[in-house]
């Protein structure tokens, strides 16, 4: 935005992911199928963006309260021989379930595939600076891919539901509050598919 003041580390973040996105290729329909043939061990995420308490502090303790179920779901998925995880890249639960998927990755299973399906290259136009420092951390490793150059509303639903037709199960943060969001409209679809849910089992601060 014109005549936006951002500091040093922000511009610094900023030019970060801008160098690894131009990097990330877009998703070939080779690719697609392959994730489509090998749906039988991975298992999707969605859920809301804003994670928020009613002051800082109780937004803090829902995070970390929500980083450790993840944790958690992550580790028992892996133990029922999950092997493929799929994520949106979005801000909020997105990318803190793909911070779990990459603990374990690190901590006990190397083998583990984190796999971004990212709507389009402007997913990150006006996040603040720890969403974005989040989102580069993640970017640098997993294996990820665009549907598409442009960013719009078209490529966040076909992204949604091609993350549940390479999946057999999914783990969601969804308030039923929230039924016309992103989340809703994924949860409603892998209904629909017959996909099963795994749902955050607490909060109702999602958005």
């Amino acid at each position: 935005m014109a005549g936006t003041k951002y500091s040093e580390s922000y511009r610094m973040i900023m030019e970060a992911v801008r160098k690894k996105t131009a990097e990330i290729p877009l998703l070939n329909t080779e690719t697609e199928d392959m994730l489509k043939r090998e749906k039988h061990q991975a298992c999707f995420f969605t859920g809301h963006r804003d994670i928020v308490g009613v002051d800082a502090e109780d937004t803090e303790r829902l995070q970390e309260t929500m980083r450790g179920w993840l944790d958690r779901q992550v580790e028992s998925m892996v133990y029922q021989g999950f092997s493929t995880f799929l994520c949106g890249g979005a801000r909020g639960f997105d990318l803190l379930a793909a911070a779990s998927v990459l603990h374990a990755k690190q901590t006990y299973h190397p083998t583990l595939r984190l796999i971004l399906l990212l709507p389009g290259r402007e997913q990150t136009r006006g996040w603040n600076e720890r969403d974005l420092a989040l989102h580069l951390a993640v970017l640098q490793r997993a294996e990820a891919y665009y549907l598409q150059q442009d960013y719009d509303r078209s490529c966040m639903h076909r992204r949604n539901r091609l993350l549940v037709d390479c999946a057999i199960t999914g783990v969601a943060y969804y308030d039923e509050k929230k039924e016309r969001s992103g989340t809703g409209m994924t949860v409603r679809y892998a209904a629909g598919c017959g996909v099963p849910m795994v749902f955050l089992p607490f909060g109702e601060s999602g958005t």
